[in-house]
């Protein structure tokens, strides 16, 4: 016969929420001393932010020399051991299933499902005892007859949000951290079951509640948490997040309510329904990892102004113009990289023109020069596409690493009647981010954005030099 709760081995007796808090808090310590130790005896630099940032961390950097990070290894594993004992026990308390213990693996969201595991009410009160020898169906009863999950409404939407944000970041540690993959799995796959997971958690708990008032408001709760960590130990900058928020909201309300729906229909089965994400996502981040390596397609923006100046004037212009004015557009305002001014080393083909932005050069070695019709250049070397706002000085988010990428650039000076000149530029690219579809729009806006602030710039100086010309 099965055993109860009550003549469960001692080892795996239910655990209560101060005893898990503070023997883990207790066992944290020590870790840290320990890997502090370590990386002095090695010479290996420490940080706090190995434990919250799988970017930083060394356990899945193999390190330069195979002994420090054997080492690292041989001091973690047995603190894995024992977390997870201890977390399945506080799991049982809470009577949450025990495959959540697999969440103690997952780089970053690890510790966030320490504090939801931490704050899970658990048992007020033994469960009734089973008698010797119940017929079948009784000792099922027995077994069910469990204290009620709390009630309070505050305290379901902060566990469900908590358990919600735990896949939404745990996402982020595998793809970003560890895969260095901005994928649809993490923009979408990633959202949709995470509003799931918080939804049927919300229902499991506290089943009488409309969706707004219930799962949709623990839904926001996950959603607050996760971009509270995400800001506040600068996974991702502001702007990134703000070009992101109209594609992962809808995402996550719709895998929100989808949740909710299966979970009313499916009450009284427990946890079972939860399982659906941490099985789903590891498989849509691994099936995305198994794919060949594709290099995305090239694409390009193109806008125009008019110019009040011949071809002949304007080229002076654009193959070399002064600093232009700080930026006050909005778009740069945020951090997008605003060009300032642009130098020529030399004539002809081969020349080496430079575009300096707010965050850097273009290095641009020219491929076509002819005066007053074209020219067009290549990119060989270029800075950051935006610098991220984030609460920390020195921080650099990975998808500024080359995950929107500039490969070429052209103007054509195109004459029109009146001695006056239709000046258009043109900008090849491609990104690396997904969905690439929602992505382009932005990275078009953007890229049209300073084609305007260039275009009109060399268009305002031309017509003066042009003004001048004719005053002469």
């Amino acid at each position: 016969m099965d055993r109860g709760v009550g003549d469960s081995p001692r080892w795996m007796t239910p655990l209560g929420r101060r005893p898990y808090v503070l023997l883990g808090a207790a066992l944290f310590a020590l870790k840290v001393g320990l890997d502090q130790a370590v990386s002095a005896h090695f010479g290996r630099p420490f940080s706090p932010l190995f434990y919250v940032s799988p970017m930083e961390a060394p356990l899945f950097r193999r390190a330069e020399d195979p002994r420090y990070w054997l080492a690292l290894w041989g001091v973690a594993l047995p603190f894995m051991a024992v977390g997870v004992l201890l977390t399945l026990r506080r799991l049982r308390d809470a009577r949450l299933p025990p495959w959540l213990a697999a969440l103690f693996f997952v780089p970053f969201a690890n510790l966030l499902f320490f504090v939801a595991a931490a704050s899970a009410p658990g048992l007020t009160r033994p469960a009734a005892p089973v008698a010797a020898d119940p017929p079948p169906y009784r000792e099922s009863r027995a077994r069910r007859s469990v204290p009620p999950l709390p009630r309070s409404r505050t305290a379901s939407a902060l566990l469900a949000g908590l358990l919600g944000s735990v896949i939404g970041l745990g996402a982020i540690g595998i793809s970003v951290g560890l895969m260095r993959s901005y994928g649809a799995a993490l923009m979408l796959g990633a959202p949709i079951l995470s509003g799931f997971a918080t939804s049927t958690v919300f229902v499991r708990i506290h089943p009488d509640r409309g969706y707004w008032s219930g799962a949709g408001l623990a839904t926001m709760v996950s959603f607050v948490i996760s971009f509270g960590v995400i800001v506040g130990f600068a996974l991702e900058g502001l702007g990134c997040l703000g070009m992101a928020l109209p594609l992962i909201l809808p995402v996550v309300f719709f895998g929100s309510y989808v949740g909710y729906a299966l979970a009313r229909d499916s009450a009284g089965r427990g946890f079972a329904p939860l399982s659906a994400p941490f099985v789903l996502l590891p498989l849509l981040l691994g099936a995305e990892r198994a794919q060949p390596a594709r290099e995305p397609r090239v694409d390009f923006v193109e806008s125009a102004v008019v110019v009040d100046a011949p071809p002949d004037v304007v080229w002076s212009r654009v193959i070399a113009f002064p600093p232009l004015p700080p930026p006050d557009e909005l778009v740069f305002r945020a951090g997008i990289a605003a060009p300032l001014r642009a130098t020529i080393d030399g004539e002809g083909p081969g020349a080496i023109r430079r575009c300096i932005f707010t965050t850097g050069t273009f290095v641009e070695p020219i491929t076509v020069w002819e005066p007053g019709r074209e020219l067009s250049f290549s990119v060989t070397d270029q800075p950051d596409p935006m610098r991220e706002m984030t609460l920390w000085d020195g921080v650099r988010p990975p998808h500024l690493d080359r995950y929107l990428e500039t490969t070429a650039g052209q103007f054509v000076l195109e004459p029109l009647p009146g001695q006056r000149t239709r000046l258009v530029g043109r900008t090849w690219y491609r990104t690396r981010l997904e969905p690439e579809a929602y992505f382009r729009a932005w990275s078009d806006a953007i890229i049209h954005a300073i084609h305007l602030r260039v275009l009109r710039h060399v268009a305002g100086l031309a017509e003066a030099d042009a003004h001048a010309g004719r005053s002469g």
